[in-house]
């Protein structure tokens, strides 16, 4: 196996947790051990799956994630990949100043529900702090993980119930275009720490909502309900509005159409997408801090 991707995982004891017992894993060659004896293969792409039980992913499959790659590829979700960076930085820049001063090691950024790794390599890149993206579909982790040997980004296949993270090692958690499970949320991050969490507006992909509408069970969108749950449980300390209009190629339209979740319920063959030459992405991108260590829950 290639050494680098091994190097992913040197300091795992600083941060991931046994999925079985939660005690510190640590690498031991091409595994990750725990002091109880579980132990967990490093696959050859780099990563290693700390998924429990029988999950599967039911919307994403393998081609789905290489249409969202070849999508992100086209610059559409630059400038939001960006705000979230950008976030993410001002976060870290906060916390390795109170870490710095106690000598504590250095939080990690935490990506729930990183897909295939979009925006975990903007945050990285961005950052440079330790970094840790998961998602519960292997298919979406093994291409994240083959895509750069040296980005020393610990990849794993977990699951949003039981985050294999050790309690208050985060400096931020990432929750984009995601579903949130904000008790583990919590009990993961560093004291200050905070979730950026982005989620489409009504303008997100109106074109092909305009277009699809007569086979859509719903042909309008709010986040409304979405924003009422994150202020349940965060103070929103920062929220702006990002998005781009880009013109579109074929290869880029057929793409974008086979990814977009809108979608997946559609026969999208029916509908004649000839006029969706350009598109539309736009986010509410919001930073939060978490009001109570003792409330419950998930959306």
């Amino acid at each position: 196996m290639d050494a680098r991707k091994l190097a992913r995982f040197d300091h795992a004891e600083h941060l991931l947790a046994c999925p079985v017992c939660g005690s510190a894993l640590t690498r031991g060659g091409q595994r990750l051990c725990c002091p109880k004896g579980h132990s967990f293969d490093i696959a050859r792409q780099g990563y290693a799956n700390l998924l429990r039980g029988g999950h599967k992913h039911q919307d994403y499959d393998r081609a789905s994630f290489a249409m969202r790659r070849r999508v992100f590829q086209s610059g559409l979700y630059d400038a939001i990949a960006q705000a979230v960076a950008t976030a993410a930085e001002e976060t870290v820049a906060h916390l390795d100043e109170t870490c710095r001063a106690s000598a504590a090691a250095a939080p990690a950024i935490v990506d729930a529900g990183c897909g295939e790794g979009f925006f975990s390599r903007a945050v990285r890149a961005a950052t440079m702090a330790p970094l840790c993206a998961f998602d519960i579909s292997r298919d979406s982790i093994q291409l994240a993980a083959a895509t750069n040997p040296d980005d020393a980004t610990i990849w794993l296949v977990a699951d949003l119930a039981a985050i294999p993270v050790q309690d208050s090692r985060a400096a931020c958690v990432l929750d984009i275009f995601s579903p949130a499970n904000y008790r583990e949320f919590t009990r993961i991050l560093a004291a200050g720490g905070r979730i950026v969490k982005a989620i489409p507006t009504a303008r997100h992909l109106e074109e092909i909502r305009q277009l699809a509408s007569p086979h859509l069970k719903h042909d309008t969108y709010s986040n409304q309900r979405i924003i009422e749950h994150f202020e349940r449980f965060c103070r929103i300390e920062q929220r702006r509005t990002v998005g781009t209009t880009l013109e579109l190629d074929d290869d880029v339209r057929d793409a974008l159409i086979a990814m977009t979740p809108m979608l997946f319920n559609v026969d999208a063959a029916r509908i004649d997408w000839t006029s969706l030459t350009r598109a539309t992405v736009e986010a509410e991108v919001m930073v939060g801090t978490v009001r109570s260590r003792n409330q419950p829950c998930r959306n």
